[in-house]
C-alpha cells in the first residue's frame, strides 16, 4: 500500500564528527593524530594501550564542517607512525 505525505524541505547532510579506529591510529601515529588542525582535539575511546580517537566537527547545523573534515583527514593521511 501506498502513502503519501506533504512535500517538506530538508537541509543537506553535515557531518557531526569523525572517528578513527585503533589500527588506523596506530598506522598514522598516536602523536600525530592527537594533534589535529582543529579548534578541539580528539577524545580518546577504548584503551589506553590502543585507542581510537573521536573529532568533535560541530552540531550538523553549520556547513563549515565539510571543510574541517577534509582538512582533517588531509592531516590523518600525511602521518606514517
Amino acid at each position: 500500500m501506498w502513502r503519501s505525505c506533504a512535500p517538506s524541505w530538508a537541509p543537506p547532510p553535515v557531518p557531526v564528527a569523525f572517528t578513527l579506529g585503533a589500527r588506523d591510529v596506530r598506522a598514522a601515529g598516536h602523536a600525530h593524530c592527537r594533534r589535529p588542525p582543529l579548534p578541539t582535539g580528539p577524545v580518546p575511546l577504548g584503551s589506553a594501550a590502543a585507542p581510537a580517537l573521536h573529532y568533535p566537527l560541530g552540531d550538523g547545523t553549520d556547513p563549515a564542517a565539510w571543510t574541517a573534515l577534509k582538512a582533517l583527514t588531509e592531516h590523518l593521511r600525511t602521518g606514517g607512525g
